[in-house]
C-alpha cells in the first residue's frame, strides 16, 4: 500500500500511544524570512510539492536520486531479452569522476566548476565558472545544484550561469551532496541539517538535533537530545537524517519539525537510504538494516561485512569483501550469491532486471571487469573488460540505458547505433516495450506491487523469468513519484505533476 501523509501521521500517533521511541517534539529552526509554523502559499499540509521530474528520469543525483537507492527502472536500465552483446565504449572525455546525467547531458564536478558534457558524444557542452565544487551535483526542476566551501550554489542547466549561491553558517567547510525533493535543496554542514528554496537560495528552515525517548521498558523514557550527522535523504513523504549515537531521524520536508525518531542501538550508521516504505543503513558492524520509514520499527537485518548496497523492487542487492548477493526483503532471505573475489568489489547498481557491479584485479575470471548479473537469478549477462589497460573503476552510472564508468577518463558504454540518448535509434529495447512509466526516483515505483517492475510487468510480451535460485530483492530506493505497479507511472500523473510545478 503506498505510504500518504496521514498515513505516516497515523503511524506515528498509534507507535506513541504504544510507547515507540516515537517523538513529535519539534526544534526545527525557521530563518529570518520565515515565521514559526508558516509555510509557502501552495504548501497544503496535505498536499506536499511535487519531486524533481529529473529524479523520475535518471541519475540525477549522487547514487541514483533523492533516495539514494543506487537504482534505475525500466526507462532507463537494461530490461528482459536486451542484447547485451550490442554495448560497445562509444567515448571517452578527459573528466575524472562520475556524472549525473539528465536530459541528454552528463553533468561532473571539476576542479571546483560544474561542467556539462553531451551525452551523445562528450563534448563540452558549458564550464561554470569556479564555485568550489565538491561534490556531484544535482539536477532537479531544471537547475544544477552543487555543495562548495560552506556554500550551496544554484546554476542554470541550459548555460552553467550562477543563479544564487547561499553561504552556510558553518566552520567545518565540507557540505554533503544536495538532496533536491519537494521543492528544496537539502544538505548536511557541520552537524546542520538546511532546507534552501531551490527557486530563490533562502534558507527555509535549519535544525541541528533531534529529540529521542530512551531508556528501557521498566523504567520512565529519558528525553535526550542527538546532534545530527551528515547524511539525508527523502522519500514521498518525508525527510530523513541520521544523528549521533545510530539515530534515524524523519522530518517534516517543509518546516523540518520531527516526526520520527527512532534509536538503533547501534553506535555509528551510514550509507542512509530510503522508500517509501522502508529506511536502509550500513552499521559499523558492516551489517544493513531496514527500518519501518513510518513507524521506525526494525523490518530485517542482514550482515557479513557488507560493503555497500543498492536496493529496487523489493530486492536487496549488497557486496560484502568476497561475494555479491541478492536477497529478496519480503522474506529476508537471500536468494542468491556469486563470487570469490578477494577484496575487489565495486558498489552495486541495479538497472531494471540487472545489476551492474566493477570486479578488480583479483577478481579471477573476471579480472578487472564491469559484469552485469541478471537480478532475477544471477546468471551472467555481460563482461566488459579492461583486464590487460585501464581501470573499470568502482562503480558506474546508469541512464538512458547508457553506462558510464570513471576508468581514468570518463566512458560512456551504450548500444552500437543509439541516438543521443543512449535508447536504440527506433525507440525501443529488444524484447521490452518502451514504458511511459517513469520508474520512481531512479528506480521503479513499488508503492503497491510486489516486486514491481522486476521484469517490468508494465512492459508487454514478456515472458517471466525462471526464478532458478532466486532474485535479488529489496526495495530501499523510493522509486518516485512517477511509476509503480499500481498504476501510477504514466504519462497523465507525469504531465500533472509538471503543471503542478510550473507557475
Amino acid at each position: 500500500m503506498p505510504q500518504t501523509r496521514r498515513r505516516f501521521l497515523k503511524g506515528c500517533a498509534t507507535a506513541a500511544a504504544a510507547g515507540s521511541v516515537l517523538t513529535g517534539t519539534g526544534g526545527a529552526v525557521p530563518t529570518d524570512d520565515t515565521a514559526e509554523n508558516d509555510v509557502r502559499e501552495n504548501d497544503v499540509v496535505d498536499e506536499l510539492p511535487p519531486h524533481p521530474p529529473e529524479a523520475a528520469g535518471g541519475w540525477s543525483a549522487f547514487r541514483g536520486g533523492y533516495g539514494k537507492t543506487a537504482a534505475v527502472g525500466s526507462d532507463h536500465g537494461f530490461g528482459d531479452g536486451f542484447a547485451f552483446d550490442t554495448l560497445e565504449a562509444d567515448w571517452t572525455a578527459d573528466v575524472a569522476g562520475l556524472p549525473v546525467v539528465d536530459d541528454g547531458t552528463a553533468y561532473v564536478s571539476v576542479d571546483g566548476t560544474v561542467r556539462a558534457l553531451n551525452a551523445a558524444d562528450g563534448s563540452i557542452e558549458w564550464q561554470s565558472k569556479a564555485v568550489g565544487a565538491s561534490e556531484p551535483p544535482t539536477v532537479g526542476y531544471g537547475t544544477v545544484y552543487v555543495s562548495g566551501e560552506k556554500t550551496v550554489t544554484a546554476l542554470d542547466s541550459a548555460s552553467g550561469d550562477v543563479l544564487w549561491q547561499t553561504a552556510l553558517d558553518a566552520d567545518d567547510p565540507s557540505v554533503s551532496a544536495p538532496t533536491v525533493a519537494f521543492e528544496r535543496v537539502y544538505v548536511c554542514a557541520d552537524g546542520t541539517l538546511y532546507a534552501i528554496d531551490c527557486e530563490t537560495g533562502t534558507i527555509d528552515w535549519r535544525r541541528d538535533s533531534v529529540t529521542i525517548n530512551v531508556g528501557d521498558p521498566w523504567n520512565e523514557p529519558k528525553e535526550v537530545e542527538r546532534a545530527i550527522g551528515h547524511e539525508v535523504v527523502a522519500n514521498d513523504e518525508h525527510v530523513f537524517t541520521i544523528a549521533e549515537s545510530g539515530t534515524i531521524a524523519g522530518l517534516d520536508p517543509l518546516t523540518g519539525e520531527e516526526q520520527l525518531a527512532t534509536d538503533t542501538y547501534y553506535y555509528h550508521l551510514s550509507d542512509l537510504t530510503a522508500t517509501d516504505d522502508s529506511v536502509f543503513v550500513r552499521t559499523e558492524s558492516e551489517a544493513v538494516v531496514a527500518y519501518d520509514s513510518s513507524t521506525g520499527e526494525r523490518d530485517g537485518v542482514w550482515d557479513g561485512g557488507i560493503r555497500r548496497f543498492a536496493v529496487r523492487g523489493g530486492m536487496l542487492v549488497f557486496v560484502t569483501r568476497y561475494r555479491l548477493v541478492a536477497v529478496d526483503l519480503e522474506s529476508g532471505d537471500q536468494q542468491w550469491a556469486v563470487g570469490n573475489y578477494s577484496h575487489c568489489i565495486g558498489e552495486p547498481v541495479i538497472a531494471c532486471n540487472t545489476v551492474l557491479v566493477s570486479i578488480g584485479l583479483r577478481g579471477g575470471e573476471y579480472k578487472n571487469s564491469l559484469v552485469a548479473f541478471d537480478l532475477d537469478d544471477g546468471s551472467e549477462q555481460w563482461v566488459f573488460s579492461r583486464a590487460e589497460s585501464a581501470s573499470v573503476g568502482g562503480r558506474c552510472v546508469v541512464a538512458n540505458r547508457t553506462i558510464y564508468i570513471d576508468d581514468g577518463g570518463l566512458t560512456a558504454i551504450r548500444r552500437g547505433g543509439s541516438g543521443r540518448d543512449g535508447s536504440a535509434e527506433d525507440g525501443s529495447e529488444d524484447g521490452e516495450s518502451d514504458d511511459p512509466g517513469q520508474d520512481g526516483e531512479n528506480g521503479d515505483a513499488d508503492h503497491g506491487g510486489e516486486h514491481a517492475d522486476r521484469g517490468d510487468e508494465n512492459e508487454t510480451d514478456r515472458e517471466p523469468n525462471d526464478p532458478g535460485n532466486g532474485g535479488a530483492n529489496d526495495q530501499l530506493e523510493r522509486d518516485d513519484d512517477g511509476g509503480d505497479a499500481g498504476g501510477r507511472g504514466n504519462h497523465t500523473l507525469l504531465l500533472r505533476k509538471l503543471l503542478t510545478w510550473m507557475p
